[in-house]
């Protein structure tokens, strides 16, 4: 009786059916994983550009303050919903800095007034501003005396132990 023996070459010649789920089972979590982080990081710098706009309007409203040698009053309107120069008599400064509307879902520590001198020195209600998505992500604005605005860093204290 002769003795069937397995050809030793074609072992291990491919993959198995266990080996193969396991491999679409660790990509899958991978891709799951990426995909989460990407839409927390897009969500935090979309926050932040944000918040940098707002300081930009204080910075261009400086600059004009400045430049026409003009005391200028930025504040809220509009159930503080939109930022821009409230003062009556500032035509032309207004004329340069289009109002900002606060986009949807976004809200402030404070809605300060602030008033900017012609020299460029700024007195506000609030020294920081913080910028809230309501999802737990929020950045701050601070605004110093002389006139220099400045966006911190994304904190997130949803994910916060």
């Amino acid at each position: 009786m002769g003795v069937v023996r397995s050809n030793p070459t074609r072992r291990g010649t491919g993959f198995s059916v266990v080996e193969l789920l396991v491999v679409v089972m660790v990509v899958g979590v991978l891709s799951a994983a990426s995909v989460v982080m990407f839409s927390k990081g897009k969500a935090r710098y979309q926050l932040s550009q944000k918040a940098q706009t707002i300081s930009s309007q204080i910075e261009r409203a400086r600059s004009l303050a400045v430049k026409y040698n003009q005391t200028l009053t930025l504040g809220f309107s509009s159930q503080n919903s939109v930022f821009g120069i409230t003062c009556t008599d500032c035509s032309l400064p207004k004329s340069e800095l289009p109002q900002y509307r606060m986009p949807a879902g976004i809200t402030l520590s404070a809605y300060p007034t602030i008033t900017i001198k012609g020299n460029g020195t700024i007195a506000a209600s609030t020294g920081t501003i913080v910028v809230s998505d309501g999802r737990g992500r929020q950045v701050p604005i601070t605004i110093a005396n002389s006139g220099r605005t400045t966006v911190g860093d994304v904190s997130d204290t949803s994910t916060a132990h």
